[in-house]
């Protein structure tokens, strides 16, 4: 029963299960993957707009959240279905790897870039060409995941 405060009963703590089910940790995944994608392309709406610096920060503080986010969930599936594809269909099942395997990258691409960035303060034409290189190959990455995002939600939509 709720308190009169609208908190849970048992100390502000949300009721979690101790194993989460592959479904579920797939699910989560995809809406973690989905909220990447559209923070990306927020980021790109304000750079577009050339908004000021402060609102830039905070759109790449939440995308970089919502990576950080992602990765955990990638873990999270992984260790879950490292053993039996527990129940999924075979086309949920492939949808939910696809989407494991691009989401993986992408974080991968988004951190290597936010590294590579962060080295350079001061760069030649050669270091700026292997950023050029690591800004491809993450909006590649991008493309990977959206593409991934689709067909798992094609497969699966009661995950929205």
């Amino acid at each position: 029963m709720p308190n009169s405060k609208g908190r849970p009963a048992n100390g502000g703590a949300l009721a979690v299960k101790e194993q989460p089910t592959l479904q579920c940790a797939a699910d989560n995944m995809f809406r973690s993957a989905a909220e990447c994608c559209r923070q990306q392309a927020r980021v790109g709406r304000v750079l577009d707009r050339h908004c000021c610096e402060e609102e830039l920060e905070a759109v790449i503080e939440v995308s970089v959240t919502c990576v950080r986010i992602l990765a955990e969930s990638c873990e999270r599936y992984s260790a879950v279905g490292s053993g039996a594809r527990d129940g999924l269909d075979e086309a949920t099942w492939h949808a939910a790897n696809t989407l494991w395997h691009a989401s993986r990258e992408y974080a991968r691409r988004h951190n290597a870039c936010n590294v590579k960035s962060a080295q350079m303060s001061r760069h030649s034409a050669a270091q700026l060409g292997e950023l050029a290189v690591e800004y491809e190959l993450k909006a590649s990455a991008v493309l990977a995941l959206r593409y991934a995002v689709e067909q798992y939600e094609k497969v699966r939509p009661a995950a929205v």
